[in-house]
């Protein structure tokens, strides 16, 4: 796992922005200059070494013949199968050598087919004069660019293009996006002129014609699995259990992040199977809040003779680390697990540099309540009702929020229009009081282009759902989120539930496998009870929440209300102040919803701080 940054025309010191990368890649650093068609060309790179832990697997790295330099960060965890069909000698071996050297065979497109693992890389071929970046299917590793007239620039993160000079302020349209979906989904940011790569994607620049392509790699499953239940259960669990022991490839310690929840334990209890058994870290509030997950995580350490580490953190804590969580994430998002996972990261680097986690599971197999209002829909396709309904509904200021926003989906005909109302972190009507815009900046068009990726397969709407939210709430909030926070301490962070093979395979189950009206995950806890208890397969899930609510109206209260309304806050220049009080009143008085609405504008509060 590594940092990687390079430019195309620029002048700048190309030092900065490496330093500005130390800290994803603390072991080494390195940069490569070349005149392509007349223009300084440089890729750079920050080295955590976790395969080859020797010079060997040093970057910016050469293929043998000396066409193809590549600067990649990753894990490419079917690399040795790979490494088999190239002919030697190698040097060393780390999967970046694989890489480099199966490009230089086969060239980028036909490569990134045959990769399973997490990756942005660039690659650039020298002979041609084109660079290549490419993200990952599920989007677990970031990749940064930006085009001008004369200049093109990529990196990790966004502080390297800072540091070489290349991004603009904050974008107006990316703003209108971020209230609605409560992050930018790819290929926007909230900077003007910074795009980020879409999961699945591949930009080729030619260097000398300054013109670049962006198209999608990957395909949607189109097959469905002919079997019974029982045998998708057995198929699952091989699945599964070859995931987790290709990411148990390491040259340096793994441990394991547990919540209370069946995922982590899942993977925990595989990883046990392969004869390891992973230090575990879970992190909570301690006694007196129902949120907190401490007590079911140790309990599943015990169960699975795990050694357990808990980590309790205090509000004061969580208030005092939020300016630095939103520096290190550097985009704001609007949900709260950032906080916790900021000083789960910490304590786990202190005995391990590989975590495996339980991420990736809700939206392939359906966990989400979202999913469950859609299958209502499916029972009950009544928009006519559904708006009677709602318009009912309407009439009750204290409906729960989770109740208004099911009744607005269920009364949209649309798919898109359902998805957007399934996520929206504020209504059409709300954003135009916040900012004097309705519109949704652009999230239809997103989900659009999605759609289209999904027209030729015999998808159900809520599988299309499911699919969309694989790859655009998941990449681009948690496991965005989940990747800056670890990385801000040299931590890599895997995800066997997004193993390409795993997730192809549970993609191609019929939907009553996978969701039914009140159930969800059912292939998927079928089989986990052979190798977990009942009592933690079937535990209620409490999806890593934060007492935020309580907090906020509580010993957070002044603190809050200073940064989102003090007079010369810079959000302010945007954001109506008049409207930011209103709703900061009525979530102090407990209007339901509030609470998820106010700690995204807090976040975004504080980056505006930063910017």
């Amino acid at each position: 796992m590594c940092g990687i940054v390079g430019c195309v025309g620029l002048s700048t010191s190309e030092e900065p922005a490496l330093l500005s990368l130390t800290h994803r890649g603390p072991d080494s650093k390195g940069k490569q200059s070349f005149d392509v068609a007349g223009k300084v060309l440089w890729l750079g790179h920050t080295r955590l070494a976790i395969q080859d832990l020797s010079p060997a697997g040093h970057q910016p790295m050469h293929s043998r013949n000396g066409r193809w330099w590549i600067t990649f960060n990753g894990e490419i965890y079917n690399h040795l199968d790979l490494r088999r069909e190239l002919s030697g000698p190698f040097a060393g071996h780390s999967d970046t050598e694989t890489l480099v050297e199966l490009i230089a065979e086969r060239g980028v497109r036909e490569t990134l087919p045959l990769l399973n693992g997490m990756f942005a890389f660039a690659a650039l071929d020298t002979q041609e004069g084109k660079l290549y970046l490419a993200r990952d299917p599920f989007g677990i590793k970031p990749l940064y660019y930006t085009q001008k007239k004369r200049s093109f620039a990529f990196a990790s993160e966004v502080r390297a293009l800072r540091a070489l000079g290349v991004v603009g302020g904050p974008d107006e349209r990316s703003l209108r996006l971020f209230l609605t979906l409560r992050y930018a989904p790819a290929p926007s940011t909230l900077w003007q002129g910074v795009n980020r790569l879409a999961p699945g994607h591949l930009l080729c620049l030619n260097v000398g014609k300054e013109t670049h392509s962006l198209a999608r790699y990957v395909r949607p499953v189109q097959t469905r699995f002919s079997g019974t239940m029982d045998q998708a259960a057995e198929e699952y669990g091989q699945l599964l259990q070859q995931a987790v022991r290709r990411q148990l490839l390491s040259d340096v310690p793994v441990g394991v992040l547990l919540s209370g929840g069946i995922d982590s334990a899942l993977v925990a209890a595989m990883a046990r199977e392969e004869g390891k058994e992973l230090p575990s870290f879970s992190v909570g509030f301690g006694p007196g809040h129902p949120e907190c997950e401490l007590e079911e995580a140790a309990e599943t350490a015990r169960v699975l003779n795990l050694p357990f580490v808990p980590v309790e953190v205090t509000p004061e804590q969580l208030r005092e680390a939020l300016a630095d969580i939103v520096q290190t994430v550097e985009e704001p998002l609007g949900t709260t697990s950032i906080m916790p996972m900021w000083y789960l990261v910490q304590r786990a680097r202190q005995q391990v540099t590989v975590v495996l986690t339980g991420q990736g599971t809700d939206e392939p197999w359906g966990g989400y309540r979202r999913y469950q209002v859609e299958m209502v829909r499916r029972l009950m396709p009544w928009v006519g009702f559904w708006k009677a309904m709602r318009t009912v509904g309407q009439r009750f200021a204290s409906l729960p929020e989770v109740m208004e926003r099911g009744l607005r989906t269920l009364s949209c005909p649309g798919l898109p229009e359902r998805v957007l109302e399934a996520c929206a972190l504020f209504s059409r009507r709300e954003r135009e009081w916040l900012i004097g815009y309705g519109d949704d900046g652009g999230a239809k068009d997103i989900l659009a282009t999605w759609l289209d990726w999904l027209s030729d397969t015999d998808c159900e709407p809520v599988e299309k759902m499911m699919r969309m939210d694989t790859r655009m709430n998941l990449a681009d909030d948690l496991l965005l989120y989940g990747d800056k926070l670890s990385m801000a301490v040299a931590l890599e962070a895997r995800v066997p539930m997004l193993d390409v093979e795993l997730v192809k395979f549970v993609e191609s189950l019929p939907l009553a496998f996978r969701l039914a009206l009140r159930r969800t995950k059912i292939v998927h806890k079928r089989m986990a009870e052979k190798y977990l208890p009942a009592a933690i397969v079937h535990r209620k899930k409490k999806g890593f929440q934060v007492p935020f609510g309580d907090w906020s109206r509580g010993i957070w209260k002044d603190w809050i209300a200073a940064r989102l309304l003090d007079p010369g806050q810079q959000h302010l220049l945007w954001i109506r102040r008049g409207a930011l009080e209103t709703m900061w009143r009525q979530h102090l008085a407990g209007r339901p919803g509030r609470e998820r609405q106010i700690f995204a504008l807090l976040m975004l509060a504080l980056w505006w701080e930063q910017q």
